[in-house]
């Protein structure tokens, strides 16, 4: 069964019983002082018949002016007057059996009371002093509530709570149908909200007025964020490593063709670049295993000391077939030996990263250079090329995931490299600048510390 049957079955219940039990009770207490209201007036009718007949029979009232006035006391419960002499012949003799017979009839109600009304009698003598003058009979119904007006007023009673019933239920079902019309709009929204957050769409719902809707609403969404958060960050890790494993191979490719055209000699020299990048290309599978929990990251950090001149010139020489069939100069423009502690694949992937941007945005003939300088405890890179240059605009965005600009358009790749480069440094406490114009080139500059801190990778 449905909730929105079941809520309408449940209002529709609630709302019959509650009636019902509230037309009970006043129709106990409406009944309650009825009953009393028809005691009390009987009663009170009952000593002005005594008292007119006392003063009719002492004042010889005529017999027609007795009977108009004794008729005007046929009110429920009384039904009939009898009025005796001293010698108990009969003087006047009023009922109002047969003026009710008409009203009884229309209303259906004589044969609902045949065999169920009972009468009783009451008699008093009347007095003038000590002597006997009369006697009078008074007929009545045996209870008060047997009388007419008791019966009507209560069925009228009961007619009156069954139109009420049936208003309130009527009520509650366009009230109940609209209610749980709108419940089941929510859930049904809410029903494909989750089909949203399970199958990775857009997420579009209406927020639910009713608060528990509301709340479960609320987490579906977050959870469907959070599950689009992990997935990008998932897939920017696999974009990254993929982006990083291009560099090495695109370096074995070139010295292989290097080795088959006969520009490069196989020697231990050349044999240590190639084994160079057979070793990042290791450290990249090594990250893979982080693609299940993409919140760890790329790779732990590996710390080791190392003379920055000797990284330099092994990436150089891995980069330089490429850059001299372009015909572009790349030449390392500091020789001091400088020794420092941090993660050496992650440094060198930065560097070769600014580098192979530098090869896509610099002209043939064109010069691309590479400095460093010690600043107190800290290392000073700058790669710097004399390309096409980046537009103010644009030095704000190019470290953003998957951004590229117009100039870059007619390029290939997917604007990930100099997203990894900062994400690398920043892994290993640097940071990364640039400085350009348009038509003039660009300077990036790498800032790290000599000696990394550091850190628990748990």
């Amino acid at each position: 069964m449905t909730i929105r049957r079941q809520w309408l079955m449940i209002l529709i219940l609630v709302a019959v019983f509650s009636v019902g039990v509230n037309a009970f009770v006043l129709s106990s207490l409406t009944d309650r002082y009825f009953v009393g209201y028809m005691t009390e007036n009987y009663e009170k009718h009952f000593s002005e018949i005594v008292d007119y007949s006392q003063k009719a029979l002492i004042d010889q009232f005529s017999t027609s002016q007795m009977a108009i006035e004794l008729e005007t006391h046929l009110d429920d419960p009384i039904t009939r007057i009898k009025l005796y002499d001293a010698q108990g012949q009969l003087i006047v003799d009023v009922g109002k059996a047969n003026n009710m017979m008409g009203v009884m009839r229309n209303r259906g109600l004589i044969r609902r009371m045949m065999g169920t009304q009972s009468e009783e009698v009451d008699n008093t003598q009347l007095f003038d002093g000590d002597q006997l003058i009369g006697q009078l009979n008074i007929t009545r119904y045996s209870s008060v509530e047997n009388s007419t007006a008791t019966r009507m007023f209560k069925e009228a009673l009961l007619t009156n709570s069954l139109i009420s019933i049936g208003i309130v239920l009527v009520f509650a079902i366009l009230l109940g149908f609209f209610i749980s019309k709108k419940i089941s709009k929510d859930l049904i929204q809410t029903a494909a909200l989750s089909q949203d957050v399970e199958l990775g769409n857009q997420m579009n719902f209406s927020i639910s007025n009713i608060k528990e809707i509301r709340v479960i609403q609320q987490r579906l969404e977050a959870l469907g964020t959070q599950l689009k958060l992990k997935n990008k960050s998932r897939k920017s890790l696999v974009d990254e490593i993929v982006h990083q494993s291009r560099t090495p191979l695109t370096i074995l490719k070139n010295h292989l063709e290097g080795f088959e055209d006969d520009i490069i000699k196989m020697n231990p020299e050349e044999i240590k670049i190639c084994k160079e990048q057979i070793e990042n290309l290791t450290s990249i599978i090594e990250d893979l295993p982080q693609i299940i929990d993409a919140e760890k990251g790329a790779g732990e950090i590996k710390v080791e000391a190392f003379d920055l001149h000797q990284l330099l010139q092994q990436i150089i020489s891995g980069l330089k077939v490429q850059f001299d069939k372009k015909k572009i100069s790349l030449k390392i423009l500091s020789h001091q030996q400088t020794v420092i502690t941090t993660d050496r694949y992650k440094l060198s992937q930065a560097i070769y990263n600014i580098l192979t941007n530098a090869y896509k945005y610099t002209d043939p003939h064109g010069k691309v250079s590479v400095s460093y300088e010690n600043d107190h405890d800290d290392l000073l890179i700058v790669i710097e090329d004399n390309g096409i240059g980046i537009s103010p605009e644009d030095q704000e965005k190019i470290f953003d995931a998957y951004y590229r600009s117009r100039d870059a358009m007619n390029t290939t790749g997917e604007g990930i490299g100099l997203f990894v480069v900062k994400e690398n440094l920043e892994k290993i406490q640097g940071a990364i600048t640039v400085e350009s114009e348009i038509g003039s080139g660009s300077k990036f500059i790498i800032r790290i510390p000599l000696t990394m801190a550091i850190q628990s990778s748990e």
